[in-house]
């Protein structure tokens, strides 16, 4: 399993490095040369602040002879940070210059592979193919054009006149099947004769009427 796999990484271990090209290794090397080339300017500046400090405790001292030893000591370490400045900006210089044209590199390589896939898609369609395929659709459509002006010269007044007439029958059985579809939609209303709703007297209100009746008849 381990072989088929391959071995897990275990935590701390460094990861695959990547190829380091000769673009690489020159732009790493003047960044080294640089570090070191400021390293030694800090060295030179702190060297010149003692040269310094020397020189006037001589004058103090009146010891006119070795301060000027020292000042041209001090003269000649400023004209060495002069030259260090002078290394520096060439290195920095040089970086620059390595990394654009490693940009030109990068852009002329993408124009390359553009102009060679464009070259392979002109060679798939060739000039002549295109200029066929421009012809052949011209024609298609001069050929449609013909026809319909034939298909539209054919018709007589006549033959305008029975479309006009079709079209106005089609329109006059929509019509009609529109108003029967509503008709059929609607209603119907009722067939059935309605029946009277039973009238049940109050058997109290009955009998109170027969006997006024009945005295009535009496009093006459």
């Amino acid at each position: 399993m381990g072989a088929l796999f391959g071995r897990k990484r275990k935590r701390g271990e460094d990861k695959p490095q990547q190829k380091m090209t000769s673009k690489d290794k020159a732009v790493l090397d003047l960044k080294r040369q640089k570090i070191k080339m400021k390293n030694y300017k800090t060295k030179i500046n702190s060297t010149l602040e003692r040269e310094m400090r020397m020189a006037k405790k001589l004058i103090k001292e009146k010891k006119k002879k070795k301060a000027l030893l020292v000042l041209k000591k001090k003269k000649y370490l400023e004209k060495l940070v002069v030259q260090t400045d002078n290394a520096l900006l060439n290195i920095e210089k040089l970086v620059d210059s390595i990394e654009y044209a490693s940009v030109q590199k990068q852009i002329y390589d993408a124009m390359k592979a553009g102009n060679e896939c464009l070259n392979q898609i002109n060679s798939e369609v060739s000039v002549e193919e295109v200029e066929k395929l421009m012809e052949d659709t011209e024609e298609a459509i001069a050929y449609q054009e013909e026809v319909s002006n034939l298909l539209a010269g054919n018709l007589t007044n006549d033959d305008v006149t029975d479309v006009n007439k079709e079209l106005e029958i089609l329109e006059k059985e929509d019509a009609e099947f529109r108003a029967l579809q509503m008709e059929v939609d609607l209603p119907q209303a009722p067939t059935d004769r309605i029946k009277p709703p039973d009238v049940v007297l109050d058997e109290k209100k009955t009998n109170f009427s027969s006997e006024s009746k009945k005295k009535a008849i009496v009093v006459q």
